[in-house]
């Protein structure tokens, strides 16, 4: 072999070596740096599509978070978290104002702890095979009349979250003055203020003889509630 092109041998090879080592040291960790760049780009995209979403519910969130907190309010006006009674007291007042009735007295009892009802409905007798087999009238004789089933009443609805540690109930007996009219109208506005008040009886209690209808003194008992926050309890009183 002659020294030239011994010569352009050592060249080419001294080339490819130094392409290669470019492209070691160069080329290919720019192109490994460029993928990794593309992933955490895939990435950063889409933890930012997932913050869109989250921001635009936030937003739409937000415009009902007025209409959200007055709810809440009158919830927790409904059942409040104290045994304070003294609100309530002057919303009837405010009330027998209205209806015409004059308020004789208000009895109220002590927070009572609720007892959650049984969601297990009573079941129902029914005949065995056997006894149904045999009730075949013999010839020549009448068959008894079968027994009705008895109707069963749905299951009592009840609340996991509604437990004698936080929800009591109270007790409360309006007496009032006035005449009918007035003191249903008074019974309806009571069953309609701030506070929840579950009326369960009117009575007339007028001493003389005259008809319920044209009687002029009225005993509404019913219930009130506390609902305390978690990790309380109702203080009585």
């Amino acid at each position: 072999m002659s020294k030239n092109r011994l010569s352009l041998v050592i060249a080419l090879v001294v080339t490819v070596a130094v392409l290669a080592g470019g492209w070691f040291l160069g080329v290919q960790p720019q192109l490994a740096q460029a993928a990794s760049n593309g992933t955490q780009q895939e990435t950063i995209d889409a933890t930012n599509d997932r913050n869109r979403t989250e921001l635009e519910r936030l937003a739409k969130a937000n415009e009902s978070l007025d209409s959200t907190k007055a709810e809440l309010a009158k919830l927790q006006a409904s059942l409040p978290s104290t045994a304070d009674t003294d609100p309530f007291v002057e919303s009837l007042n405010g009330f027998a104002t209205s209806s015409g009735v004059t308020i004789t007295s208000v009895t109220i009892g002590d927070p009572e702890q609720y007892v959650p009802v049984s969601t297990t409905a009573a079941g129902t007798a029914t005949a065995s095979p056997s006894a149904s087999a045999s009730a075949t009238p013999a010839p020549g004789s009448t068959a008894a009349p079968t027994a009705a089933a008895t109707p069963q009443a749905a299951d009592p609805h009840s609340d996991p979250l509604i437990t004698s540690s936080n929800f009591s109930v109270i007790s409360v007996t309006v007496a009032v003055d006035g005449s009918y009219d007035q003191a249903l109208a008074f019974t309806q506005a009571a069953q309609s203020g701030a506070r929840l008040f579950l009326v369960s009886g009117i009575a007339a209690t007028s001493t003389d003889e005259k008809p319920p209808m044209e009687a002029q003194s009225w005993s509404l008992t019913g219930t009130i509630y506390v609902l305390a926050d978690s990790g309380t309890t109702p203080a009585k009183g």
